[in-house]
């Protein structure tokens, strides 16, 4: 299954979520917040300038990450109160890592990407951040769910709203091919 380099930024920074809360692997957790935080980042600067395929690369990451900003828009969530609010409430574990030591994920991480290719493969896209967030709001997580009823944000309008992104991406988008366009019409 082809991961889309925006859902590779995605994974690069919730590792180094996990890293900064000193986890000893990357849990579905830090994938959240590394979908809350990839909202707020300046995309151009992490391409590089000297990369053939740079405009493609960095046209795929801004129109990802506007899908995410859309979703958490449409679902009232403000993706800056909520990532700050989650890494409170998150699980405390304190381990020493060599900073050049790769983070795996956790088991539940990985069911959860394992979730967000099949969805990718139901449209028959490559897996997006937009993929991944379905996928991570559908699974358990008492913190985040705790956090989201603190923010009074409706968790059940939020995964409703991703998965419409997720089934019916939009018309004339790149990730909506002629072939699912076809399908939806």
């Amino acid at each position: 299954m082809k991961h889309s380099p925006s859902l590779i930024l995605v994974w690069r920074v919730a590792e180094f979520e996990a890293r900064h809360s000193k986890a000893s692997t990357i849990e579905p957790i830090h994938l959240l917040l590394g979908l809350c935080k990839v909202v707020d980042l300046d995309l151009p600067e992490f391409v590089s300038k000297d990369s053939p395929d740079r405009d493609e690369v960095l046209e795929e990451l801004l129109r990802e990450v506007r899908k995410l900003r859309t979703v958490f828009r449409a679902a009232g969530l403000d993706a800056k109160t909520f990532r700050r609010r989650l890494r409170r409430v998150s699980p405390e574990r304190r381990f020493a890592l060599d900073d050049s030591e790769r983070l795996h994920r956790s088991s539940a991480a990985k069911r959860v990407f394992a979730d967000a290719e099949h969805f990718a493969q139901l449209g028959s896209s490559a897996v997006y951040p937009v993929h991944l967030l379905y996928a991570a709001l559908l699974a358990e997580d008492k913190h985040r769910d705790a956090t989201l009823t603190e923010l009074d944000i409706d968790k059940k309008r939020l995964t409703n709203v991703a998965k419409r992104e997720v089934l019916m991406p939009q018309l004339g988008s790149a990730s909506a091919s002629k072939k699912a366009r076809t399908r939806w019409n």
